[in-house]
């Protein structure tokens, strides 16, 4: 614009000017080498402007030219954004879809022109492994990370397509990176209680329980739950390796809440009989139903193989005693009198359970019981019973 408005300066004062050098046109002599000019003032400014005007109007071609050649890269370079949005968004709709092979291609041909091409990469991933190229899906996960080295979203997207794919270890190994940078995560925090569950890591599962409570991963009720499996799952592990001593140093390790807990007597007592140390578990299950007389605890009783049965069995009457409509508690007496040879009363108090809830088992267990007595007929008459009440619709 200013070269513009100096040549129509120069126009003007040559139209103005030139009328005074009409009859004063002046002389000017140019010489260089052997080579020798000759003009007059006027036509040496004319010829001055003559050339300054020339070079302006061939800066304007080129620059159109240049304009158009920019104009034109970016058409291109616009049109393969665009294209690339498309893909992207249906590359996205695919992997919605499960149709993997297509979702891939989109995605990852998509990546180089996309708005987010992390995003892409993370996608593209998803569907290498829906197609169960897990070497593939790595190198998506690689091609993602290099877009942002610290994205929380890349290493997240990364331990759920390994948990999906059961490599637990590995996503372990990836939380444990990234959570020292999250600690407070409850998406990090979730998936941490995942791989623990998956791979039986019952020690560090308890340590994460209150942060888990605290950033309302799960509530106090699943907390609890939690550390009851938890527990469960130690002792698990320690009859496995140290087999009854272990649990008992375990059981007497924990705090009196938990030796109360109904579950965890259950757990323990489970164990207690696989390895075959039921004597060690009688007392500590007997003072449990005492205080806590549970179906789950009753159950175990007759499980129990004990040299002497005669204390289970008062320690049962006592409890009969106050709450003689158990059933619960009727079939366990019956079944230790069956364990002990005393069949009539073991009949009796069979007979008072399946009255009070008829069940399979306890038939079973009366049927056995009127045998012993020789009672065929009336042995007969329950079984018929038990399978009425096993298949209604074809008694």
């Amino acid at each position: 614009m200013i070269k513009l408005l100096l040549l129509v300066i120069a126009l003007i004062a040559g139209i103005i000017v030139s009328p005074d050098l009409a009859g004063h046109q002046g002389y000017v002599l140019i010489s260089f080498a052997n080579q020798t000019i000759e003009m007059s003032l006027t036509t040496l400014i004319i010829v001055a402007i003559a050339i300054v005007a020339i070079f302006f109007v061939l800066e304007f071609i080129l620059r159109r030219l240049f304009s158009v050649g920019s104009s034109t890269r970016g058409w291109f370079s616009g049109r393969h954004i665009r294209k690339a949005r498309r893909n992207t968004a249906e590359g996205l709709l695919k992997v919605a879809e499960g149709d993997w092979k297509s979702a891939e291609k989109m995605l990852s041909k998509s990546a180089k022109y996309s708005d987010a091409p992390i995003l892409n990469y993370l996608a593209a991933a998803e569907a290498a492994q829906g197609l169960g190229k897990t070497q593939l899906r790595d190198q998506y996960l690689q091609l993602a990370a290099e877009q942002d080295t610290e994205s929380l979203a890349v290493a997240l997207t990364r331990v759920k397509l390994q948990i999906r794919q059961q490599q637990f270890e590995q996503a372990l190994a990836t939380l444990q990176d990234v959570q020292p940078t999250s600690p407070r995560n409850p998406m990090i925090l979730s998936l941490l209680k995942q791989c623990y569950l998956q791979l039986e890591d019952w020690k560090a599962l308890q340590a994460l329980l209150p942060q888990l409570t605290k950033a309302n991963v799960i509530t106090a009720e699943e907390a609890a739950q939690l550390d009851i499996q938890a527990q469960c799952g130690q002792m698990h592990h320690l009859s496995q390796q140290n087999g009854s001593d272990g649990l008992i140093g375990y059981w007497n390790s924990i705090n009196r809440k938990d030796k109360h807990n109904p579950a965890l007597v259950a757990c323990f007592v489970k164990q207690m009989i696989v390895r075959h140390a039921d004597s060690e578990a009688f007392p500590i299950l007997r003072d449990a139903i005492k205080k806590n007389p549970e179906h789950n605890l009753i159950s175990l009783m007759p499980q129990l193989t004990l040299p002497d049965r005669h204390p289970a069995i008062v320690s049962l009457q006592d409890l009969l005693a106050n709450n003689s409509n158990n059933p619960t508690l009727q079939s366990a007496l019956g079944q230790m009198l069956m364990a002990d040879g005393q069949w009539q009363p073991a009949k009796e108090h069979l007979e008072k359970a399946v009255a009070i809830r008829p069940d399979v088992t306890d038939f079973a267990h009366l049927v056995a019981t009127l045998e012993q007595l020789g009672d065929k007929q009336a042995a007969a008459e329950v079984s018929r019973q038990a399978l009425q009440l096993a298949k209604p619709d074809q008694a």
